[in-house]
């Protein structure tokens, strides 16, 4: 019986007050159900975790850029 979900990670550039920071997002995408679920972020600056992890719409901009990433990767597999 095939995986029911695969891992994946994405990491993102941000710049805070001018310089780089990044959040590295380990995830497990449900194919089945179109759904992530994370299970590990890494950030480089500890104002970043707060500025996402506070943020609802963050959050989702970040869920949506993982979400368009998977289906352009996946496109022509199914």
């Amino acid at each position: 019986m095939p995986a029911s979900f695969v891992y994946g990670q994405v990491a993102l550039d941000f710049q805070l007050d001018g310089k780089p920071a990044k959040a590295v997002f380990k995830y497990k995408y449900y194919q089945d159900s179109k759904t992530v679920e994370y299970i590990e972020v890494q950030y480089s600056d500890p104002r970043l975790k707060s500025m996402i992890e506070d943020d609802p719409q963050m959050q989702n901009k970040v869920n949506d850029y993982v979400m368009k990433q998977l289906a352009n990767r996946n496109k022509g597999l199914s």
